[in-house]
């Protein structure tokens, strides 16, 4: 956090130029008296470092001073060991044969038929097996490579594992994926077959549904032929019985007659005597003849009647089974047609989706390959994972930092979620500032900030808003915001708690002549440069200064591009 105790507040009755003025003339007295009292304890040597003034871009901002707070990461040994037990499915055989039913299906029983189009879909890659599991060793710390304060790089070795342990688990691992591509290549193989069937049930139904039709059809027209043939044999039968009754009714009429004839006849015969006359004689032969000729007749008569009556229980018997016949065929025909529309709908409904019943057929496979993709795809991600992991049998660093503790030591186990060390965050460098409220116009999230380090006084880092606080009141009661920066250099050089001034760029850079702050020495309003002669003897040139971007500043009169002034520095035996 910012030391508050280095922001410059502004008091009720006094300007910021007076406030800064007179901690000036302060520091400079404290720091005159200083150098009196090093001068009577230790002998000084003046030295000087050349620096050149340069032409180019500085920036105009807000500088405020803070130290640098450095984060914190866990390096945390992630992988999933419980992944490591396998629990797949070995593959089987599980296409399902060609059910859409051929043309030779059609017409009974299409209902079925056309519902394996559909109960095919469900069937294609029925993979199925059962699950199996293995147990897993713990891997073992054999030897811990880092201490505490010690700097890391991403690859720098953290600890050493036992061999056997990391050879053991590479190797299931190994055999994990082997497994896995050894089910993919199965699940491929029973897709292809598969595929195949999807396109045999969708040219199927195509076929089904262009033909539904005609078979529906058909189907009726063979039902309302059984019918219609019942009919005429019923009514042939009938027109027959009709017949057969109207002839017996002739014969026996005829018969009756025939039988009147020959009891006649017969009378005749049996009371005439033949002997008395030859009149007699003669109508007795006559009479006897035509007795014997009507017993003929009669005899005719009665086979016929007995043939018609044969005939005619013939026909009762055909109209019966006619009846019957028409009973069953047009009780045929209502369910018939009832159960061939009930085909042509389905037929149709086959038909009409048929591509959209292929189409989730085949999204079907897919995912069912994909799901086995996923499962090789993990298992080879999982043996990648623990190789980034383990390289060899050492576990490396994942990050650039400085070891500030060591979690494990030698005859740990290492398990998931096992903190393995703790280090300074070097991409999570910060610091955070105190800013009046008057100068957070100029401040924004994301706004661009340089930083010049007391350590390094010639380098600038560069940095980014990345927080700024709600208003509070400072101990002055002025109102300000804590302005936090990330630092988005190098970070590598710097260390918790080392200071610097954080300037906010609040404008466009200038082209200016600039010289290192270093450089400068002042003089009560009056700024000067130290500078060799051409004697070589250090001589000191006035100057007049502008902004400054913490490390540079302006210089806009005195000096030109390119002249050679002088850093002073006292070194002390």
């Amino acid at each position: 956090m910012t030391d508050k105790k280095l922001r410059r507040k502004k008091k009720p009755l006094f300007s910021r130029k007076v406030l800064i003025g007179a901690v000036c003339i302060a520091l400079a007295v404290i720091l005159a008296a200083a150098v009196v009292m090093n001068s009577l304890n230790s002998s000084e040597e003046v030295a000087y470092r050349e620096t050149t003034v340069e032409y180019g871009s500085l920036v105009v901002g807000i500088t405020e001073s803070g130290s640098v707070e450095i984060g914190t990461q866990d390096q945390v040994f992630e992988m999933d060991l419980s992944e490591l037990v396998r629990a797949s499915t070995s593959s089987s055989s599980g296409s399902s044969s060609s059910s859409g039913g051929g043309m030779d299906s059609m017409g009974g029983g299409g209902s079925s038929d056309v519902s394996s189009v559909f109960s095919q879909i469900f069937s294609m890659s029925g993979s199925s097996g059962s699950s199996s599991t293995s147990t897993i060793g713990d891997l073992t710390v054999a030897q811990v490579a880092v201490s505490v304060g010690q700097e890391v790089s991403v690859g720098d070795t953290l600890y050493v594992l036992e061999e056997d342990t990391v050879t053991e688990l590479r190797e299931q691992l190994e055999e994990n994926v082997e497994a896995a591509l050894a089910d993919l290549e199965l699940v491929y193989a029973d897709q292809e077959s598969s595929r195949l069937s999807a396109e045999y049930t969708y040219q199927s139904s195509i076929l089904y549904g262009t033909y539904a039709q005609i078979e529906y059809d058909n189907t009726v027209k063979s039902l309302q032929d059984a019918v219609t043939e019942a009919e005429e044999g019923l009514a042939e039968a009938q027109e027959l019985l009709t017949e057969y009754e109207e002839e017996l009714a002739s014969i026996q009429l005829a018969y009756e007659q025939a039988q009147l004839l020959v009891d006649t006849l017969e009378y005749r015969v049996e009371n005439n005597d033949k002997w008395e006359g030859s009149y007699n004689a003669y109508n007795y032969a006559v009479t006897f003849q035509q007795w014997k000729e009507a017993q003929t007749y009669l005899a005719d008569y009665e086979s016929e009647v007995e043939s018609l009556t044969e005939k005619i229980e013939q026909a009762q018997s055909s109209i019966t089974s006619y009846t019957q016949q028409l009973a069953n065929a047009q009780s045929s025909l209502a369910t018939g047609m009832l159960t061939a529309k009930e085909t042509y709908d389905l037929r149709m409904l086959a038909y009409n989706t048929a591509q959209e019943t292929y189409d989730i057929a085949i999204a079907y496979l897919e995912d069912a390959a994909a799901d086995q993709e996923e499962t090789y795809e993990n298992a080879v991600e999982i043996l990648e994972s623990f190789d980034s992991y383990i390289s060899g049998n050492e576990i490396l660093s994942d990050y650039n930092g400085v070891v500030t503790s060591v979690a494990l030591e030698v005859g740990d186990n290492v398990t998931t979620n096992t903190t393995l060390v703790t280090l300074y965050d070097l991409d999570e460098v910060t610091m955070t500032v105190a800013v009046d409220e008057e100068d957070m116009t100029d401040i924004e999230l994301g706004g661009a900030v340089n930083i010049s380090f007391t350590a390094y006084p010639d380098d600038i880092y560069q940095a980014e808003v990345t927080e700024i606080s709600d208003a509070y009141y400072d101990s002055s009661s002025n109102v300000v915001y804590d302005v936090t920066v990330t630092i988005t250099s190098d970070a590598s050089g710097l260390f918790q708690g080392m200071t610097g001034d954080v300037t906010f760029v609040t404008k466009e850079s200038e082209e200016v002549l600039y010289v290192s702050n270093r450089a400068i020495t002042r003089s009560g309003t009056k700024s000067y440069v130290k500078m060799r002669d051409s004697s070589g003897n250090v001589t000191q040139v006035e100057v007049t200064t502008g902004f400054s971007d913490g490390v540079y500043v302006e210089i806009i009169d005195g000096l030109s591009e390119g002249d050679v002034v002088l850093i002073e520095s006292v070194v002390s035996d």
